[in-house]
């Protein structure tokens, strides 16, 4: 009985998750990225997707071709971006974007088996968090940010970065 129990309770939760995720509205951002958004994003410019929600939850997508500012190959590009040395660097040049944040130190996570920098950072004045997921991809970062202001629920902040999706 407790077994039954169990995987229906397990099959129910799938179900629900399965079905809140079906809703949300999937953005390809190239042939080789996508991510979903809870309702579909306005696209900014040529790089760019975002939307502000009724909780007041801003979720942006943008993508930057390193390899001509860098000028470097994908390969010495693709060695450069695993250590935790560039990426600290690479987040103070993004802080200097988001004056009034404070910056954590960045995490070397792996997102569809590729090189992510996860960033978090905090307005302590407004009283908002930043998650970023910065992914790379052919010497092209793609970073996903969420603005979440105190109180509100991270649960879409966590399906919005589940649903990154790259594609080598």
């Amino acid at each position: 009985m407790l077994k039954k129990t169990t995987l229906l309770l397990f099959l129910v939760i799938g179900a629900v998750k399965l079905n809140a995720q079906s809703k949300w509205f999937k953005q390809q951002i190239s042939e080789k990225v996508s991510v979903s958004f809870p309702i579909q994003p306005r696209k900014v410019n040529e790089t760019s997707y975002a939307l502000k929600d009724s909780t007041g939850t801003i979720y942006v997508n943008s993508r930057v071709d390193l390899l001509p500012i860098m000028k470097l190959d994908v390969e010495s590009f693709n060695a450069e971006i695993e250590s935790q040395k560039f990426a600290d660097e690479f987040v103070v040049g993004i802080s200097g974007s988001f004056p009034k944040y404070t910056f954590e130190n960045p995490k070397l996570i792996m997102v569809s088996g590729q090189r992510t920098y996860a960033v978090t950072a905090r307005d302590e004045e407004n009283k908002i968090s930043l998650y970023m997921n910065v992914c790379f991809l052919d010497g092209t970062a793609y970073s996903f940010s969420c603005f979440l202001p105190d109180g509100k629920s991270v649960k879409n902040k966590d399906i919005f970065m589940s649903t990154i999706w790259l594609k080598n």
